[in-house]
């Protein structure tokens, strides 16, 4: 048992650190289990699995001994300008998450490494935008190439069972910003040129959580994770100053990266022996990001470039199906507004209003279970018409074009 521990969590912790990045609702990514993925991400009520730590920190009294999961899903985003493509790339995002019961008291103990925020887009020189800067305006550099934020976070988690019908949960958060990077081009008093900023960083947050069994079919869950600030450092290239007279900055370099607050309340509702409802209602405190202000390494500032997000909620419905005592088979469907707003539009990020369904499957051996989830999400096509006046077209104004496939696998060992 003890090497069959060692193993997966070696093994997880390698992917990790190896994984690559995405982009679903912004650039939050949801999906940390194949079953709550398989229900449309509707699990607060429900955590009935070790990704629980991160869905809900007050659900892991409901999991008894030790259990070790450990899977990865594989994000797929397909975005289109006017007709032109980004480069298509499948991410992968692994996931780890252990549980363990202290004894015969009221404690438990978990640990979970994921990564709930990511981005990666790369736009090639035929795309409008990136052509017309070579071409037509005789730059010779494209404007927005390439993308990268690459983050994952570590949480110790703590659970108190308070009596029969309620529990409580809380945890540290700590989110360590792997990769940053963030390419393109401009216009300058040194003429065009092609800018970088590359680097890393971290932040400390918080998360609680709570269940409450109402009755023996309804369970009422809420699940809260802080916002943070991660202090990036890193190094820049032909940054760019506000100021185009300036010219443009190369050195050491830092940003304040904003990760929003989230907060969800989840209903489970066991209609029947077999079949089990989830609805969810997820806040996401996106006016938290509202800029990006790049600086040099003593404060001065650079340049700053203005998100001004809008916070939303999404709303997620899930149910599953006990076929037998091993296999259940699960469902879902949710909707999720966009937080970013005509006139900040940027095709770093081609978001828009999203709609998903997802299904999937389990089976549970008792001592082991392993669970599969595949997830098709679909993103309003976005006319972006900014009407900013420029001396040259408004280049990111058109039509975008998204969607997403996710295809999720995990395997829960329990000892």
């Amino acid at each position: 048992m003890k090497r069959c521990f060692i193993i997966l969590t070696v093994f997880t912790l390698a992917l990790i650190l190896a994984a690559g990045t995405a982009f679903a609702g912004s650039f939050r990514i949801p999906e940390s289990g194949a079953a709550a993925m398989a229900q449309g991400n509707a699990f607060v009520g429900q955590a009935d699995d070790p990704s629980a730590v991160h869905h809900n920190v007050g659900a892991i009294t409901g999991l008894e001994g030790n259990q070790l999961m450990s899977g990865i899903t594989f994000i797929t985003p397909e975005s289109e300008f006017e007709g032109v493509s980004a480069k298509k790339t499948t991410f992968s995002v692994p996931y780890m998450f252990y549980t363990n019961h202290l004894g015969e008291s009221d404690w438990w103990l978990g640990l979970g490494v994921n990564a709930p925020f990511g981005l990666g887009t790369e736009w090639g020189n035929s795309v409008y935008f990136n052509d017309f800067f070579i071409n037509t305006a005789g730059y010779g550099i494209p404007i927005t190439t390439k993308t990268v934020l690459e983050i994952i976070k570590i949480e110790p988690a703590f659970a108190y069972q308070v009596n029969d019908k309620l529990s409580v949960g809380f945890g540290p958060e700590y989110y360590y910003v792997k990769d940053v990077e963030y390419n393109g081009g401009g216009v300058t008093v040194s003429g065009p040129l092609a800018f970088t900023m590359k680097g890393d960083g971290n932040g400390l947050g918080f998360t609680l959580g709570g269940l409450y069994q109402a009755s023996d079919d309804l369970r009422i869950g809420l699940a809260y994770h802080s916002g943070v600030t991660a202090e990036l450092e890193g190094d820049a290239v032909n940054l760019p100053y506000n100021s185009l007279a300036v010219a443009p900055y190369t050195g050491k370099a830092t940003l304040d990266l904003s990760i929003p607050d989230t907060f969800a309340v989840g209903i489970n509702y066991r209609a029947s022996e077999k079949l089990s409802i989830n609805v969810d209602l997820d806040f996401t405190q996106w006016s938290d990001y509202s800029k990006l202000v790049f600086k040099e390494s003593d404060g001065t500032e650079i340049v700053t470039v203005d998100k001004n997000y809008e916070n939303v909620m999404a709303t997620r419905l899930g149910g599953s199906y006990s076929v037998d005592d091993n296999w259940t088979i699960r469902f879902g469907y949710l909707t999720e507004p966009t937080p970013v707003i005509e006139s900040t539009y940027d095709p770093r990020l081609p978001d828009a209003d999203a709609t998903a369904i997802s299904v999937g499957g389990g089976y549970d051996a008792g001592k082991w279970a392993t669970n599969f989830a595949y997830m098709a999400v679909s993103k309003e096509d976005r006319t972006v018409d900014s009407d900013v006046p420029a001396s040259i077209p408004t280049l990111y104004d058109g039509t975008y074009k998204t969607t997403i496939s996710l295809i999720s696998a995990d395997f829960t060992y329990r000892f």
